[in-house]
């Protein structure tokens, strides 16, 4: 009797354990095919946005880290280990190749034949040259591992270069008129490359909001009153931004929040939109200072 009893829980235990195997072999299935297909996946939308307009269709990317989100701060999601385990390469900034959410992403989806492809630009890409410098590059990483069109992403490459450089005048134009060389900010560091490109005078920057102190609140405030600072420029990716707004108060200046990438704010989604939008938010901000102070 016991021995019958024994061999039954045996046959249930296989049996659980066939239909575990079973559950998980759907859930893992329908998990790879959920996910849309991509040949690259970046590690940003500016990567992205470069990407599509190069490739044209001839290879398709995947955003890794949402535009809204601070990359090193970005928890890796499973989608993104499945998206991974079945492409052909991923393009990361410099600044991305030591991140931990990064090299844990390439330990855990095991591509043996995957390429990692780092553009080295500096960290300035929302600025036409910059931009146009990334374009090059991606361009040619392109060509190296699809080398059938290597001459295709060239020509498309040179084209965008030539059509970020002449946005780049129009809007260096748009800036000049408004008169912001002679404005004073103080800006998140993360944004100090693209307010300088734009014309303001820099008086001050700071970093993120978790690591600013109301010690070096209290000195910023100061040195932007002796200044007359106007605008107080936060970044959309940093996150919280009580303190620039505080900042901004106490200074009688205006707080102004700008994106580091497309696709940050709504309808921003490509670099030409992003700059745009970043321009038009400072721009309004500038506009309600000389209201109110000016």
């Amino acid at each position: 009797m016991h021995g019958v009893l024994k061999r039954g829980i045996m046959r249930r235990n296989i049996l659980l354990g066939v239909l575990v195997v079973l559950i998980l072999g759907i859930l893992l299935t329908f998990l790879f095919r959920a996910q849309p297909s991509a040949d690259i996946v970046a590690g940003s939308s500016l990567i992205t946005n470069i990407i599509e307009d190069v490739a044209d269709g001839k290879l398709e990317p995947r955003t890794l880290i949402p535009p809204g989100v601070c990359p090193g701060h970005y928890d890796i999601k499973p989608s993104d280990i499945v998206a991974l385990a079945n492409s052909k390469a991923l393009f990361i900034h410099d600044y991305q190749e030591n991140f931990k959410n990064i090299a844990g992403l390439i330990e855990a989806a095991e591509n043996p034949d995957l390429i990692v492809m780092v553009i080295d630009v500096i960290d300035k890409w929302m600025t036409p040259p910059v931009q146009a410098e990334a374009v090059d590059k991606i361009a040619q990483a392109l060509g190296e591992i699809d080398q059938e069109n290597a001459a295709y992403y060239q020509g498309k490459a040179a084209e965008r270069a030539q059509a970020i450089l002449a946005k780049g005048e129009e809007v260096e134009n748009r800036l000049l008129e408004a008169g912001v060389d002679e404005v004073k900010v103080i800006c998140a560091d993360m944004q100090e490359g693209f307010v300088k490109w734009a014309g303001f005078d820099i008086v001050a920057i700071y970093g993120r909001p978790e690591d600013l102190s109301l010690l070096q609140m209290e000195e910023l405030v100061a040195e932007a009153q002796e200044a007359g600072v106007a605008l107080v420029i936060d970044n959309l990716q940093s996150g919280a931004t009580a303190a620039s707004a505080a900042m901004a108060q106490d200074i009688g200046a205006i707080q102004v929040t700008i994106s580091h990438f497309p696709g940050g704010f709504e309808n921003a989604e490509t670099w030409e939109k992003a700059i745009d939008k970043n321009v038009d938010l400072l721009l309004e901000a500038l506009n309600e200072w000389r209201e109110q102070y000016g």
